[in-house]
């Protein structure tokens, strides 16, 4: 928490980004921005997608947006919301799309 010139009180949390970050691996300077948390699509079942081949625990990404989206980071609910849905059966599109809102994050990370 800090206090800007104008006597604003501001609540950031960068701490939990950049655990956020090195979990989805996008914590190195090379990661693509993204200026939008989520695509124009809506996000789906996709029951017979690919398989997500991350190496971080799909549903502990998740909680730590839920947090994030819940505390200080309103911006993000509904993108975040949309991949909760399928914290239980993941797919290679749901996987993309979390990686898509830390690469949000990453640009916004001092908003």
């Amino acid at each position: 928490m800090t206090k800007t010139e104008e006597g604003l009180i501001e609540m950031k949390q960068t701490g939990l980004i950049d655990r956020i970050l090195e979990a989805l691996g996008l914590d190195t300077k090379y990661v693509t921005n993204k200026w939008t948390p989520a695509e124009g699509k809506p996000l789906t079942k996709d029951e017979n997608g690919e398989l997500p081949q991350g190496s971080f625990s799909y549903s502990s990404v998740v909680g730590m947006l839920l947090y994030l989206a819940g505390h200080t980071r309103p911006d993000i609910a509904y993108a975040v919301n949309c991949c909760a849905r399928y914290m239980f059966n993941p797919r290679l599109s749901h996987e993309q799309a979390l990686k898509r809102i830390g690469r949000y994050l990453k640009a916004t990370r001092d908003k």
